[in-house]
């Protein structure tokens, strides 16, 4: 059962299994499985197209510190048995957990082994960022920033429309797995057949639990409907935080390394590195080099940059708050 903002194991066990569903490597999801004969049993495996186990995965709910760490405790367990596993050698071991617990990990100590999950109430599954040796422990979050991943603002705009056409007659919730289904059929070349997207669609407010445009996804229909120009200024409004860092960053390596705006180069990672480095510490999503891969598809698609291949951009565009990129 959740209260506020806490979650129950169940509850973490069935959005994890859901993740897991969209990792690209991950045919088959089972749940209460042993990784060697008599050894422990865990909460969820996932194994590829050749039998192999690629992720181990122990769940907790909103426990306290002694439970977390007993949590932690058969991560590493799994750890020691998958070596004994000849399927199971090459598998990751995932720790998930709800977002209201993970001050309790700044007290613990978690195997370099063990990747550390947090899930939140809506749905959205991110790992935690290790604490930088020197660095504060609480990482730093920008205002209006959240979790974004494979999003472009066509793939916006075709799921908003998709799902308005779908709601028309439909009375209560939308079947999730039916939408993703009517994705993976019409646009193969959305990731994970829209299930990050989701995640998005909550952060700004489009979608309801129900998976139903809200009066703010209605407000974003009908700029859809109005013009092209319409619906991207309302986009670069919402993924301001995320272009401005981006750029800034970009702007900051070519001038520190001697470098022309029309060949920028640079790799993800070190724009992400840039980023913490000029606020002084970790920045929540920002660290994250597939956070800013997001940001680069979303610039690119607005003509604000042009990759050039092996690296290297060009800027078309300078931004200002309020022509971006126009």
């Amino acid at each position: 059962m959740k209260t506020g903002s806490r979650l129950d194991e169940e509850t973490v066990k069935g959005i994890i299994e859901n993740w897991l569903v969209t990792r690209p490597n991950v045919v088959q999801i089972l749940r209460e499985q042993i990784i060697i004969s008599e050894g422990l049993t865990t909460d969820l495996m996932g194994f590829n197209s050749e039998g192999e186990i690629v992720y181990i995965v122990e769940c907790k709910g909103s426990v306290d510190i002694s439970e977390l760490a007993k949590g932690i405790g058969q991560a590493y367990q799994y750890v020691f048995q998958k070596s004994m596993n000849p399927r199971a050698v090459e598998a990751e071991v995932l720790l998930a957990v709800p977002t209201d617990i993970n001050r309790h990990f700044d007290r613990l100590r978690i195997p370099e082994e063990i990747k550390v999950f947090l899930v939140s109430e809506d749905g959205s599954v991110y790992e935690r960022v290790r604490r930088r040796i020197g660095a504060p422990a609480v990482e730093l979050q920008l205002p209006r920033t959240f979790y974004i991943r494979d999003v472009e603002l066509d793939h916006i705009r075709y799921l908003v429309l998709t799902i308005h056409d779908m709601s028309m007659g439909q009375r209560g919730r939308l079947n999730l797995t039916r939408i993703m289904e009517r994705v993976r059929n019409e646009r193969p070349e959305i990731a994970a057949s829209g299930y990050n997207h989701f995640i998005t669609l909550r952060s700004l407010g489009l979608i309801n639990a129900e998976n139903k445009l809200t009066p703010k996804g209605y407000h974003m229909l009908g700029l859809i409907e109005r013009s092209q120009e319409a619906f991207q200024r309302e986009m670069c409004e919402s993924f301001y935080c995320f272009l401005i860092n981006v750029l800034n960053a970009m702007f900051l390596m070519a001038i520190e390394k001697g470098q022309r705006l029309n060949e920028i180069e640079c790799t993800h990672q070190e724009i992400a590195d840039k980023i913490c480095a000029l606020w002084g510490q970790t920045v929540r999503f920002m660290y994250d080099p597939r956070t800013i891969s997001t940001a680069m598809r979303i610039l690119r698609e607005l003509g604000s940059v042009t990759y050039l291949g092996r690296g290297r951009y060009k800027f078309n565009k300078l931004v200002h708050r309020e022509f971006l990129p126009w």
